[in-house]
């Protein structure tokens, strides 16, 4: 790990530290604050309206299974400001079909081989859409979300990723639970 990338991860984990700690008050009558700790998105602000499309993922494997008639496994979907896009992995045939969902309407591509790769049902899915990209924009405000990826890691877990970009043009990959908890930040 370069030692930019370093000091970028340690100043997003610092900031995210720092938002967590709430004063508060307590009811007893005694003076000064109280200090809570919350290690969960809880600190952050909730989006009523996500910059990105996650709020539209459910409704898009919602659209691809009922096309297909049944539960598939994904290599990827993704949420971008203005769509879903959905790779709907065929194990046997080793491929993966694109599917675009926008405007609450689905089109498909042709099947793209596909020679390695973890896949995931729709089930293993646990997103909040209000909490998932809050924390982000609250440490990041200057920050530009550009797409939230669903990925299987290689033990076929599921795993959040978004990838941002500053006003200068420095990109961070963020790693985050489906809640907005922030697990790793890399720069690309």
């Amino acid at each position: 790990m370069s030692p930019a990338t370093s000091a970028v991860r340690a100043g997003l984990v610092v900031a995210v530290a720092c938002a967590a700690v709430l004063p508060g008050c307590s009811d007893d009558g005694e003076s000064g604050p109280e200090t809570t700790f919350s290690l969960g998105p809880a600190a952050c602000a909730v989006a009523d309206d996500p910059v990105l499309m996650v709020d539209e993922i459910d409704a898009a494997v919602a659209a691809v299974e009922a096309e297909l008639g049944g539960e598939q496994v994904y290599f990827e979907i993704n949420a971008t400001p203005l769509l879903v896009n959905l790779f709907v992995a065929d194990p046997v045939a080793k491929t993966v079909t694109p599917y675009v969902y926008v405007g609450g309407e689905l089109s498909a591509e042709d099947p793209l081989p596909v020679e390695s790769g973890s896949a995931f049902p729709a089930s293993a899915l646990a997103i909040d859409p209000q909490r998932v990209l809050s924390c982000i924009t609250d440490q990041l405000p200057d920050s530009g979300l550009d797409v939230f990826f669903v990925e299987a890691n290689a033990d076929g877990a599921v795993r959040y990723t978004v990838l941002t970009t500053n006003a200068q043009g420095g990109q961070l990959t963020i790693e985050i639970t489906g809640a907005g908890l922030v697990l790793a930040v890399d720069a690309i």
